[in-house]
């Protein structure tokens, strides 16, 4: 749910503005948004348990100001989200250090019980080294910039991850979380392209629970009759949801299905020495546990889309849902800022529209 800037071929994060604006409740677009029980003001809301789901991910529950109210969050939106940059304060021109506060979306992927939900959170730890410390070492790339090579830690996912039971985090709902289509989807939607890498599985998460699980499946959108899941993931341990997932593609196949990307662009390259021996790179560990009627090699691609999506860019009742790393975005259709598919993208050369495709 963030954009990104491209220096030297890496991809470099860029937080939409608007999110950060919403840091404080005098932003003049704070206007309540839906049903929501959390309003468009900051709520402070305590953390009741924390369920660890795999090796860099947890599953978090917050408490409700009302015990007996449920969140009623629609269906495509999400909250935001407000944390301290682990700690980290800055001068203001007084010098009075003041702490630095930053937002970020975030999407339910349970809401079922009364007083509570619970929030997936993936957390992003540093990776490479800081232009500064590049500097000290003389190893400045022919003079450049090179945080292109560097990724900080998770401003917000790393406070979450901190946090204990019993303390609160803060969240919000106002008008920019209601996304880019509502639910009900339109009566001429008839089949969906899901595309989501690592944690951009949560929107999806909640859209499948109202179009499959009896218990919120209410008839509204028993139009979309075609559903299919690409879900990107580096590792088959990175595989989020994965137990919730194939239990949907088996209980309701002839409807909905899930097929795992696993690896990077990379995956099929093999870097050495041409040699007789045909034997390519080793094969993800985990790969032989994924049913084989519902895995691929590499990273979700335009090919992919062609053969496992739920139509083809010809069917005017086909959309494209979309959320992921900034990169997905770039390679497949363009800047999630930009609601039109860039020229040259993916899913462009592939005869997509702008009306087709939703960028989470």
């Amino acid at each position: 749910m963030i954009d990104c800037d491209v220096k030297f071929g890496a991809f470099v994060p860029i937080v939409p503005k608007i999110y950060q604006d919403n840091a404080t409740d005098d932003y003049e677009k704070n206007l309540r948004a839906s049903d929501c029980v959390i309003g468009p003001h900051w709520t402070a809301l305590k953390l009741t348990s924390i369920e660890h789901h795999n090796h860099d991910t947890s599953i978090f529950e917050f408490e409700l100001p009302d015990s007996n109210a449920y969140l009623r969050l629609p269906v495509t939106a999400h909250l935001l989200v407000k944390a301290p940059s682990n700690g980290r304060t800055s001068c203001s021109s007084n010098s009075t250090e003041q702490l630095e506060e930053h937002v970020r979306p975030y999407t339910a992927v349970e809401e079922k019980h009364a007083g509570r939900f619970k929030i997936m959170v993936k957390l992003y730890r540093e990776w490479g080294i800081p232009e500064s410390q590049l500097k000290e070492q003389n190893r400045i790339f022919l003079y450049t910039k090179t945080d292109h090579s560097y990724k900080p830690p998770g401003k917000i996912s790393n406070h979450i991850h901190s946090l204990r039971v019993g303390q609160t985090l803060s969240f919000k709902h106002s008008d920019i979380c209601l996304g880019k289509i509502s639910y009900p989807f339109d009566q001429n939607i008839s089949a969906i392209t899901m595309i989501a890498v690592g944690a951009g599985v949560a929107p999806m998460i909640r859209i499948l629970r109202a179009l499959l699980d009896a218990e919120f499946e209410d008839g509204q959108c028993s139009h979309v009759k075609k559903i299919r899941l690409l879900y990107g993931a580096r590792k088959v341990g990175d595989i989020l949801q994965r137990k919730q997932l194939d239990e949907w593609h088996e209980k309701h196949n002839d409807r909905f299905q899930v097929c795992y990307c696993v690896g990077s662009r990379w995956s099929n390259v093999h870097f050495g020495a041409k040699t007789a021996q045909k034997k390519g790179p080793p094969l993800p560990l985990g790969w032989e546990d994924i049913s084989s009627d519902r895995k691929e090699l590499g990273w979700v691609n335009g090919d992919k889309v062609s053969r496992r999506g739920a139509s083809d860019a010809q069917d005017e009742g086909h959309r494209v849902f979309i959320c992921g790393l900034p990169g997905v975005y770039l390679s497949l259709c363009g800047a999630r800022s930009d609601p039109r598919i860039e020229r040259g993208t993916q899913l462009q050369r592939l005869g997509y529209k702008d009306h087709q495709v939703i960028k989470f």
